[in-house]
This record gives C-alpha cells, sequence and structure tokens, in this order.
C-alpha cells in the first residue's frame, strides 16, 4: 500500500503514525552469519538512505491502518510496534514479511521467478510507477514518497506507461 521496503515494515510503532501521513525512520536489517554468530535481525535508527520518509495516508490505506490498530490492541495492547512478534526483537521479520508476500503471490496466482516477478521490489516498482504515471510524470513526488532519488527512479523503477497517454499519443499522429 506505500511501497515501504520490506524492511521498513518491521520496526513501524505506532508514533510513527501521524493524521496525515506515516514516517519512516527506521528500518530491520538481516546480519549474516558469522563464524560462531547465526544470522539475525537488527532495528536501526535510520532507513537504507539514511532519510527519513513521509508516506502520505489516503482512504485505503487508512482504512487498513483502522483495522491493523484494532487488531493490534486487542492481541498486542502493550507493543509499541504496529507488527509485533514474541521474540527477541519484538516484532516481526524481513523473512515474516518476505513469505507473507510469497503466499500472496501464490494464493494469487503469481508465479515468482528471475524473468518475471523477482520480489518484494516488484510491488514497490509498481506502486512508484503508479504514483509516476498518476501524478503527469512527477518523479520528484515519486521519489519523495518512496525513498528514492529522481535518478534512481528514472533509471530503475520507472518500468510502464500510461497506457491512456499512450493511446492519445498513437491517436494525434498520422498513420501512413
Amino acid at each position: 500500500m506505500c511501497g515501504a521496503r520490506r524492511g521498513e515494515i518491521p520496526p513501524l510503532r505506532i508514533c510513527d503514525i501521524y493524521p496525515a501521513y506515516i514516517v519512516f525512520a527506521r528500518e530491520q536489517i538481516t546480519v549474516k552469519k558469522f563464524n560462531d554468530v547465526s544470522e539475525y535481525c537488527k532495528i536501526v535508527d535510520h532507513t537504507k538512505t539514511y532519510k527519513n520518509r513521509y508516506f502520505a495516508r489516503y482512504d485505503q490505506l487508512n482504512d487498513f491502518l483502522d483495522r491493523l490498530i484494532e487488531v493490534h490492541d486487542s492481541y498486542y495492547p502493550k507493543s509499541i510496534y504496529l507488527f509485533p512478534a514474541n521474540n527477541e526483537n519484538g516484532i516481526i521479520s524481513n523473512n515474516t514479511v518476505y513469505n507473507y508476500y510469497r503466499r500472496v503471490c501464490k494464493k494469487l496466482g503469481i508465479k515468482i521467478c528471475r524473468d518475471e516477478i523477482k520480489g518484494t521490489h516488484s510491488f514497490r516498482r509498481n506502486a512508484i510507477t503508479d504514483v509516476i504515471n498518476a501524478s503527469d510524470g512527477n518523479i520528484v513526488l515519486a521519489s519523495s514518497l518512496f525513498g528514492n532519488s529522481p535518478q534512481i527512479a528514472q533509471k530503475n523503477y520507472y518500468t510502464g506507461i500510461d497506457m491512456n497517454l499512450a493511446v492519445a499519443t498513437l491517436n494525434k499522429r498520422v498513420l501512413h
């Protein structure tokens, strides 16, 4: 719903939810296995780009947050996190986010493979492209919402085209 990186979802706190926006200010990273220390998740006080990101709340997201907070308050009323879990960090892991994504794709009949859908970034890429298209190509707006530089958004995420604009453009040209 907000094209978050999968590491930005677990550490979201109730206090990160404001009436007009959500603040992404932390991320959960996976620390790889090293010597005798097994792989573990760690919350860091920054995002991938080391900049806080403010994502505007909209109707569908507000409806989801209302339901989520109601469930949260029923089952985890003492947790400060939106996605709590009974583990050492007190939150779900990056792997939980990815496994949920895989189950949703499987249920919808979407095949995850290298040539088509590569992972959670496929939905992120679509969300960024949708915002760019809906805003008449405003890459700066999309970059601000999703935490990328305009150059990165142009290079890596803007993969779709506005089909209505394409049809209108094609209808304007003279076909011989």
